[in-house]
C-alpha cells in the first residue's frame, strides 16, 4: 500500500525527523485561506499529490507546466494549486493516461545548500533491510546509480552504531552537530520502517540548510499489505481514489492483480507460475496487459471476479489462462470463463493451458463453447505459438 508524500511527512515527523511546513489542499475554494495560513513568505513550493514518482518531470494534460512548481507570491501559489486540482499530470510511471489530482500540497520554500537522498527498502534478494544514502540527492539521484551507498540490516539485530558511523563519515558531513542530526534521524528512520512493516521508506531529498538543520522536504512510503492488520493506523491512510480501480476490485475478492503495458490478459494460480508465465511471454517478445494470481482462491466468485478485472483492461487483444490444477478445479475455471465471455459478449480470443485436477473435464467444457475463439496450448513451451496464433486470427 502506498501513501502520499504529505502523509509520509506526517509519518515522519511523528516519529522525530523533522520535515518542512506545509498545507494540504483539496478543494480550489478552501486555497485561498489555507496558503495565506502559512504566513508571508517569499517563495511557494506547489505538488501534485498523486501515488507516483517523477512529479517534477511530468507535465500536466492541458500543458499547465509540471507537478513540482515553484510561486513567487500568495496569488500565484493559491492560482496554481487551483489550476492543478481536477488535472491530470502525466508522469512516466502513470503512462499516458496520467494521474487526476486531487490533492495539492503548498508550503514555502526552503534555502539549502545541499541535497542527500536517504532510503530504506527490503531487498528481497539479500533476505534483509538495506539502507541507500548518498550525497547527490534531488531529481538527478536515478542517473547517479554509482554515488549511492547501501548498508545492509541484520533484521534480528537490527541497525547497529557502527553503521550509521559509517555512513555519516562517507556522506562527509562537516560539523559533529549535523553529524549527530543525522544519525538520529537514520534511527528514527530505521524504527520508523520496522514498527509499521514497512516496504520502502524514501527521503529524496533530505537537504542542509545553512545553519546545518537537515529537513526532510519529500518523502515516499509503501507498506506490505499482508501486514496492514497489524496498523489500523497506516491502513487508513489508504487513498482509495489514488489506486488503480481494478487493482481495488481485485483485492476485495482476495486475488493480486498487476496492471502492465501490454495486450495479453495472463490469468494463473500461484506466484511461481504467475512470474514463469511473464518471463516465458518476454522471452518471446509478448507482453501481459496485465496478470492475475488467483492464489489459493479456487471457488467459483473469485474466478469470474478474476476474469472480468483482467478484461477491463485496455487495449486487450487475448487472453491467456495458465492454471495448474491442486485445490484449483479445471472445469471450475472453465464454466466460470464461459459463463463471463457470454454475459459480457466477449470476443477475444481464448489461449488456455490446463493442468491438474479435472483438466480434461474443463478443456472439454471450453470446446464444447462454439462462439469461443479457443487456442489450447498442451504445454508451456507450446503457449508463446498458440498467442501469436490467436492474435494472428484476428
Amino acid at each position: 500500500m502506498k501513501i502520499h508524500e504529505f502523509q509520509t511527512k506526517e509519518l515522519l515527523a511523528r516519529h522525530g525527523i523533522s520535515v518542512d511546513a506545509g498545507v494540504v489542499i483539496g478543494c480550489g475554494d478552501a486555497a485561498e485561506a489555507l496558503v495565506s495560513s502559512l504566513g508571508s513568505v517569499e517563495n511557494y513550493v506547489i505538488k501534485a499529490q498523486i501515488h507516483s514518482g517523477g512529479r517534477g518531470k511530468g507535465y500536466f494534460a492541458d500543458g499547465s507546466g509540471s507537478g513540482v512548481q515553484l510561486a513567487h507570491s500568495r496569488a500565484e501559489a493559491v492560482a496554481l494549486a487551483r489550476k492543478m486540482l481536477g488535472n491530470r499530470l502525466i508522469t512516466k510511471q502513470t503512462g499516458p493516461a496520467g494521474c487526476c489530482v486531487r490533492l495539492v500540497s503548498v508550503g514555502p520554500g526552503t534555502d539549502f545548500h545541499r541535497e542527500i537522498y536517504l532510503a530504506i527498502f527490503m531487498d528481497r534478494s539479500a533476505g534483509m533491510p538495506v539502507i541507500m544514502a548518498s550525497s547527490a540527492g534531488g531529481v538527478e539521484i536515478e542517473e547517479r546509480p554509482g554515488n549511492v551507498l547501501r548498508e545492509y540490516v541484520c533484521p534480528l539485530a537490527g541497525l547497529q552504531p557502527f553503521q550509521s558511523r559509517k555512513l555519516v563519515f562517507s556522506l562527509g558531513f562537516e560539523s559533529a552537530a549535523t553529524r549527530e542530526s543525522f544519525m538520529a534521524i537514520l534511527h528514527n528512520l530505521y524504527r520508523l520502517f520496522d514498527e509499521k512493516d514497512a516496504s520502502l521508506i524514501e527521503i529524496n531529498p533530505l537537504v542542509e540548510t545553512a545553519d546545518g538543520r537537515l529537513l526532510a522536504i519529500d518523502g515516499k512510503a509503501a507498506f506490505d499489505d499482508n501486514a496492514l492488520f497489524r496498523h489500523p493506523d497506516i491502513r487508513i491512510l489508504c487513498d482509495l481514489q489514488g489506486e488503480d480501480p481494478l487493482e481495488i476490485q481485485a483485492s476485495v475478492h482476495g486475488v493480486n492483480y498487476v496492471a502492465l503495458d501490454g495486450n495479453i490478459g495472463c490469468l494463473t494460480n500461484g506466484a511461481g507460475l504467475a512470474m514463469a508465465t511473464m518471463d516465458l511471454l518476454h522471452a518471446h517478445g509478448l507482453e501481459a496487459a496485465n496478470f492475475l494470481d488467483l492464489g489459493d482462491n479456487s471457488g467459483p466468485g473469485a474466478v469470474s471476479a478474476a476474469v472480468e478485472i483482467l478484461l477491463g483492461a485496455d487495449d486487450l487483444r487475448c487472453l491467456l489462462i495458465n492454471t495448474f490444477g491442486g485445490a484449483m478445479c479445471g472445469d471450475v475455471v472453465a464454466r466460470c470463463v464461459t459463463d463471463v465471455f457470454a454475459e459480457k459478449h466477449v470476443k477475444l480470443p481464448l489461449v488456455v493451458r490446463m493442468e491438474g485436477a479435472r483438466a480434461a473435464e474443463g478443456l472439454a467444457l471450453l470446446r464444447a463453447e462454439d462462439d469461443l475463439e479457443l487456442f489450447v496450448a498442451e504445454n508451456l513451451r507450446d503457449i508463446p505459438q498458440k498467442i501469436r496464433e490467436a492474435l494472428g486470427a484476428q
